[in-house]
């Protein structure tokens, strides 16, 4: 029976420890700036470098690397590890649970982008619909390069091996694109290219704890629409059934000016008064 690295398992576990312990943050409006500074600096350093260091070969886990596994073994005839897909499964009720809390928190290169974002740069926020397109389109090459010619095309270009020491000329010329455009939008691979990020959005769609608005206490000053980095907070406020990514960056709850307003919250009754 195939067997699993400890530190894989033991980076898993932080996954879920890192994430509960967003959560609750994020529940308590605890989320602050420097709170979540912190979170990316550590993350950063312990998710991707640290072990990155500590599992050779490349192998240091990542949420798109969960998913190429799967999708590699069900299309091009390879044994699919138990153990594999019990990992995406893992990181996907995560979503389902508390929203794209395991991208926003977990993800080393996801923190990455959001730590280089935060310098004082003009930022870019592109439509949804065009980042969204396009992710689509990238993640569909993906499936379809594996089931017809087993090809990943995301191999030669994998922005994660950087945290693993692996720069061969594709993967720093990706990576180097990747995060000089952070600087000036939001988790550029997150939004156009993940194909975890596109999966991830289509389960958060029905996540059950996500940003809800009390409409009795709202002051409808838009103030956590104008904090969202992504724009999901505007499809909430609108009351869209389809919401853009939402990386539970806190950015919303931590601009609120009322108790109680806004929250990290799973639905309650009529969720909707008019907000405008």
């Amino acid at each position: 029976m195939p067997t699993i690295n400890p530190l894989v398992l033991s980076k898993v576990v932080l996954w879920v420890a890192a994430v509960i312990a967003a959560t609750l943050l994020l529940r308590r409006r605890a989320a602050s700036p420097r709170v979540r500074l912190g979170f990316l600096r550590l993350g950063v350093v312990l998710f991707g470098f640290a072990y990155g260091a500590l599992i050779p070969g490349g192998a240091n886990p990542n949420p798109l690397l969960s998913l190429r596994n799967v999708l590699g073994a069900l299309l091009s005839g390879r044994v699919l590890v138990p153990l594999v897909a019990v990992m995406l499964g893992v990181l996907l009720a995560m979503v389902l649970i508390s929203n794209k809390s395991i991208c926003g928190w977990g993800c080393q290169l996801g923190l990455l982008q959001g730590l280089i974002h935060r310098l004082p740069l003009p930022e870019w926020r592109p439509p949804f619909w065009l980042a969204n397109s396009i992710r689509a389109v990238a993640t569909l090459g993906l499936v379809a390069g594996l089931a017809w010619a087993g090809v990943d095309w995301i191999r030669g270009v994998d922005p994660f091996l950087i945290f693993s020491y692996r720069v061969t000329l594709g993967v720093g010329a990706a990576a180097g694109l990747v995060l000089v455009a952070s600087a000036f939008v939001y988790r550029p691979w997150c939004l156009f290219l993940c194909p975890f990020g596109f999966v991830g959005w289509l389960a958060e769609q029905v996540s059950v704890l996500r940003p809800r608005i009390d409409w009795n206490k709202c002051a409808r000053c838009r103030a956590c629409v104008r904090a969202c980095p992504t724009g999901a907070m505007a499809d909430f406020y609108e009351g869209k059934k389809i919401h853009a990514d939402c990386f539970a960056c806190g950015a919303c709850l931590s601009a609120c000016p009322r108790e109680g307003a806004l929250g990290w919250a799973a639905p309650r009754g009529r969720e909707r008064g008019e907000g405008t």
